[in-house]
């Protein structure tokens, strides 16, 4: 197949499959930093694979699974990775651009990198739980699902965290770098 089709198609899977593949991989992933490099080292191998095999892949979201799990296999014998915080962008003039719409009184344009700080000093699945609920927009339930954990885990896990978050990061006047 010529190379021209096979970028239309990979381009069709990618849209169809990202946000699936997104969030299996920040559901089974052991660090939050390394989502990133993970999706898009994925994606990079299925269309060397699209290349090699002249697009005859069949079921292919199986196949990207199948990726996913022999790269995360490999990632993770390489512990020794530099942190980096996912799901921030800096953009001109230090204005940060994340997704994660708290509420409002807890998360400023200031202190958004605390906040993202704070939760990934806590345990994984509650940092898991934050992004796929406030930035995928996933229901608890789904959340439950996907992360194979109850539904009240889940709500505890949350409300929990949101009460640290409004305790910590309130509008009391307190100087929010000096708790870091």
């Amino acid at each position: 197949m010529e190379k021209k089709n096979i970028t239309k198609e990979f381009e069709k899977i990618y849209q169809k499959t990202y946000y699936q593949i997104l969030k299996y991989i920040i559901c089974k992933c052991h660090h939050l930093e390394d989502v990133n490099d993970l999706v898009q080292d994925s994606y990079v191998e299925l269309y060397k694979r699209m290349q090699k095999q002249n697009n005859n892949i069949e079921n292919v979201e199986a196949y990207l699974i199948g990726i996913v799990n022999n790269l995360m296999k490999k990632y993770y014998e390489k512990e020794n990775k530099i942190t980096v915080y996912p799901f921030i962008e800096e953009k001109e003039e230090n204005v940060i651009d994340w997704k994660i719409d708290l509420e409002r009184d807890i998360v400023t344009k200031e202190n958004v990198v605390q906040v993202w700080k704070y939760l990934k000093n806590k345990d994984i699945t509650i940092a898991k739980i934050f992004y796929l609920h406030y930035t995928m927009d996933m229901k608890i339930i789904d959340i439950s699902k996907a992360l194979e954990i109850g539904e009240s885990n889940v709500k505890n896990y949350l409300y929990r965290t949101l009460k640290e978050l409004k305790n910590v990061f309130g509008k009391e006047g307190d100087d929010i770098g000096e708790k870091f």
